[in-house]
């Protein structure tokens, strides 16, 4: 709709990580999300953002820093070796709009910097469409705090990621292996295994493989859970092993 691509226009405007070298894809209505993104080597930052609005009216429309926006970062290497093992037919390298980069970019690891919103009255609600009218005061406002959140939380979070060896070191050897699902958009125990062979973390990796490969093993054997998910994912765990210890991964290093 007309409203929201004037919005989204002055957003791309007046947001601050363009000049941190960020691209942007358009906000598409479809999914409520415009996408910011920055491609390095190995490695893309990836902030989202939406707004809030009735689907019946689009009046009015909101913009809030704390509710709208998203940020994860996908490590190229890490995706890449995992889909090979695994393949997803949905995975993509070419990315025309956002719905393409949400849906088909895989996300390594999602942003835990941000502070948890208990309520809606905790948002910070500016509204930028009323009554028939775009509200450029209040949408400038808006973008405003939005930068001043971007470089509060966001941008210390793609700074504390830089490479792959950060994940090993401030995640996988800080937390209990049991919290790393909190980090880890999905697949997490792979792609854990995947970073540790990555970075050379032979002593850990030798260590969390025995142990969770007993445990899940035990677990089938004394039927405690439902096996429908264990025994493929214990299947899986055993290919990515597999494939980690053949050394093939090596070729797939960006």
């Amino acid at each position: 709709m007309e409203k929201l691509k004037k919005i989204d226009d002055l957003i791309v405007e007046h947001i601050n990580l363009k000049k941190l070298g960020f691209q942007h894809l358009d906000y598409m209505m479809e999914c409520n999300t415009g996408t910011f993104y920055r491609e390095t080597k190995d490695k893309y930052d990836v902030l989202t953002y939406g707004f809030g609005y009735d689907y019946r009216l689009y009046d009015p429309i909101t913009m809030s820093k704390e509710g709208g926006m998203r940020s994860y970062i996908s490590f190229k290497s890490v995706e890449k070796i995992l889909n090979t093992i695994l393949p997803d037919p949905h995975v993509s390298e070419i990315f025309s709009d956002s719905w393409n980069f949400i849906f088909y970019c895989q996300q390594t690891l999602t942003n835990k910097m941000i502070p948890n919103i208990n309520s809606p009255d905790d948002l910070t609600h500016k509204i930028a469409y009323q009554n028939g009218q775009l509200l450029d005061g209040n949408i400038l406002e808006a973008v405003n705090n939005m930068n001043v959140y971007i470089q509060q939380y966001h941008i210390p979070f793609f700074n504390d990621f830089l490479t792959i060896q950060d994940i090993n070191d401030k995640i996988l050897e800080k937390y209990d292996w049991m919290d790393w699902n909190d980090y880890f958009f999905k697949n997490c125990i792979f792609k854990a295994i995947i970073i540790m062979k990555l970075c050379n973390n032979n002593k850990k990796y030798d260590e969390f493989t025995k142990m969770y490969k007993s445990r899940i093993y035990n677990a089938i054997q004394q039927g405690e859970n439902d096996n429908s998910y264990l025994v493929p994912h214990y299947e899986n765990f055993l290919k990515v092993m597999d494939y980690l210890e053949s050394g093939k991964y090596k070729e797939l290093m960006i």
